[in-house]
């Protein structure tokens, strides 16, 4: 090989001599000097990162172009990336669970040994807020609702076997007979100052008034409610009356003030029944109705805190005034003025008490008569039982044979009574002397109601409407002065009144009207 000057081939071009043929030369490259001819200046290095599980060497044949197809352009890998980032997620969570514990064990002895630096726990402070706030809002959702503390259930009620069941309702039985007792034969302001130093003893009653109630045949508050639903919706009165006295007082509406509303206080009310009834209905009927007890007996809302002898009510503010089995306590007479002082002219009382109560003590008062106790009752016998044990004095043959007449007596009226049908004389009611102790209080029968005015019918019961039409001659609201008592009274018809012109003091002072009303106690088991 020479050179020939004007030829130049390059080393590309030459080719090897070989036996089979010439192949084309492929001389290993030879760096260039820097000052050589064909030197190239060095390319700057690129400072671009390169993106991890990418090659730009990457060569497309027939063999990988699906699967380059699949990757780049379709996306074939972005399950497997994301499976990928799922599993770096569960090992970032799991370190920091590790680092978590690691942290609590360490701290007991590190805040023995020194306290921590303020600086670092602000910024842990900063980024628990951070990572709080980055987390979704259904995240933080259920965070709550799972935090909600559950309610644990009430406990149930033991349940009582048959014995315990009927010892609790003799109890209650018992309990209830005894507080009946101590209110009908107390004053009213005793029971007052007794009910309020133990408001329990107020529920205990009623619950064994309900009891009682529910064997009763008809309980008079639910006629009471009837009748004012009736009346209530009346505006005017009927024409004509009846001359026979056959009237009926539900044809005549309720009355009321110069606004047109009927105030009921209902004295006694126990469980506020008759309010529970009627307050839904009070724009309806336009009424009002007060209750007044000596407990409120947890509903405030209904009942008023009141001795019924001394009520915090305006003098004649009242229309309508209800004893519904209310006349309790030995001064059952203050009730009945103090009815008098709240009601308005013309104003109406409702009574509905036990036929048992009603007596005439004037009838009785000797030994065997009406109204006096047989020698034959549950005291004699136990006088007669004691004498016989050896205490207290001897009986004779006479008063034996006399208490022995008494009791065959009484076995044949009873005989009389069950076999024969003949009733009693003296268990027939006798109201006559109760009535005239209301008319001295200024109350007459009402004569809108007639006949029914004194009302029967019933076997436990006696209903009595009363108004008050008349001025009082007795009592706190009585005017005693001699031109009150000189002066004519008239009653609902227009017709006077015979005035007593003298009152015997002796006679006076001797009755006692407080005995018109015996008290309804029970035997006490």
């Amino acid at each position: 090989m020479f050179a020939v000057k004007g030829l130049k081939v390059s080393t590309d071009k030459l080719k090897v001599e070989t036996e089979h043929g010439s192949v084309l030369a492929t001389p290993t490259p030879r760096t260039l000097a820097a000052g050589e001819e064909g030197a190239f200046a060095p390319k700057p290095k690129n400072k671009k990162r390169k993106r991890a599980g990418r090659s730009n060497n990457t060569d497309v044949n027939l063999e990988n172009v699906a699967d380059l197809w699949e990757k780049v352009i379709e996306g074939g890998d972005a399950k497997a990336k994301k499976a990928q980032e799922a599993a770096k997620r569960e090992a970032h969570k799991a370190k920091k669970q590790r680092t978590e514990k690691d942290e609590q064990q360490e701290t007991p002895a590190s805040e023995t040994a020194a306290p921590p630096a303020a600086g670092s726990s602000e910024k842990k402070d900063k980024k628990k807020k951070n990572k709080q706030e980055s987390k979704p809002a259904v995240e933080k959702k259920e965070d709550t609702t799972e935090k909600k503390p559950v309610a644990a259930p009430a406990p149930a009620a033991p349940k009582l076997t048959p014995l315990q069941a009927a010892m609790r309702e003799k109890l209650i039985s018992a309990r209830f007979r005894h507080l009946n007792e101590t209110l009908y034969t107390r004053p009213s302001r005793e029971a007052f100052s007794l009910f309020s130093d133990s408001p329990e003893m107020f529920t205990e009653y009623h619950e064994g008034f309900r009891r009682q109630v529910d064997v009763w045949p008809e309980n008079p508050v639910n006629g009471y409610i009837a009748d004012i639903k009736v009346r209530g919706k009346l505006r005017n009165a009927p024409r004509f009356r009846p001359a026979d006295g056959s009237s009926e007082g539900t044809k005549y509406p309720l009355p009321r003030d110069r606004d047109g509303l009927c105030t009921i206080a209902d004295l006694g009310c126990g469980d506020a029944k008759l309010a529970e009834a009627l307050v839904p209905l009070k724009r309806k009927l336009g009424i009002e109705v007060k209750s007044y007890d000596l407990q409120d007996g947890g509903k405030p809302e209904l009942i008023t805190r009141a001795d019924v002898a001394n009520l915090p009510v305006k003098e004649g503010s009242v229309d309508v005034v209800i004893f519904c089995l209310a006349l309790m306590g030995t001064n059952w007479i203050d009730f009945v003025e103090e009815a008098y002082r709240v009601l308005r002219w013309k104003g109406e009382l409702w009574v509905a008490e036990i036929k048992s109560r009603f007596v005439d003590p004037t009838k009785g008062g000797k030994r065997g008569g009406p109204g006096s106790v047989v020698s034959h009752s549950v005291g004699n016998r136990r006088k007669a039982g004691a004498v016989a044990a050896g205490g207290g004095p001897v009986v004779g043959k006479k008063d034996k044979a006399k208490m022995k007449e008494e009791e065959e007596a009484e076995e044949e009226q009873q005989l009389a009574v069950h076999v024969d049908g003949v009733e009693l004389r003296k268990q027939e009611t006798d109201v006559s002397a109760f009535v005239e102790a209301l008319r001295k209080r200024g109350f007459l029968l009402q004569r809108e109601y007639g006949q029914k005015a004194v009302d029967m019918d019933n076997k436990m019961f006696v209903k009595m409407h009363f108004v008050k039409a008349v001025p009082a001659i007795k009592g706190k609201c009585a005017d005693l002065k001699k031109e009150a008592l000189k002066t004519t009274q008239t009653d609902a018809k227009g017709r006077p009144i015979k005035t007593p012109k003298f009152i015997d003091a002796d006679e006076e002072a001797s009755f006692n009207e407080n005995a018109l009303l015996k008290p309804c106690v029970y035997k006490i088991r």
